[in-house]
């Protein structure tokens, strides 16, 4: 494997305040989905919990602390491995981020159910440029999981969307 110069890295993707960011982002979404009901507020804090355990584990990476090392060779969370030593382009990240509010988009106007499986088959298509026989396997897949396990498992109904609830835009 090539060794990669870890100096082309940014310090501020290197340094912990990325993990710190993401940690106060957890603290956050835990905290505001307290103020949800008792079923509603169980997917946002066990989502904000685990990014809160990620996060932690990312903020051990970027230490010095006993046991560090091993954690950046078991995850691979090392800046000087060839994988890690990108430096995306700003277009390319608001690139991204675009995708992602339209996702959230989507799930305000159309729902959870519709919206992750198309998101999914589009991203996989246009995005990863993968065949389009791929990106709907993906998306049959999202859906399949998002009805077992919500709608069917756990009977937890998934947010419908300001066009397809009761009441519509006017809940808002």
């Amino acid at each position: 494997m090539i060794k990669a110069n870890s100096e082309y890295v940014p310090y501020s993707v290197r340094s912990i305040y990325p993990a710190l960011a993401i940690l106060a982002l957890a603290a956050a979404v835990y905290f505001w989905s307290q103020s949800f009901g008792e079923v509603a507020r169980r997917l946002p804090a066990l989502v904000a919990l685990t990014l809160f355990v990620l996060a932690l584990m990312d903020l051990w990476t970027r230490t010095k602390l006993p046991g560090s090392e091993l954690m950046r060779a078991f995850w691979g969370a090392d800046f000087t491995r060839r994988e890690m030593t990108h430096n995306p382009a700003l277009k390319t990240e608001l690139g991204l981020m675009a995708w992602i509010g339209g996702c959230f988009v989507g799930m305000a106007l159309f729902g959870i159910l519709p919206t992750m499986p198309l998101f999914c088959v589009l991203f996989t298509r246009i995005r990863s440029r993968r065949p389009l026989k791929q990106a709907l396997i993906v998306g049959l897949i999202v859906l399949g999981f998002e009805t077992f396990v919500f709608e069917l498992m756990l009977d937890y109904e998934l947010y419908r969307g300001l066009l397809f609830a009761d009441g519509g835009l006017s809940n808002w």
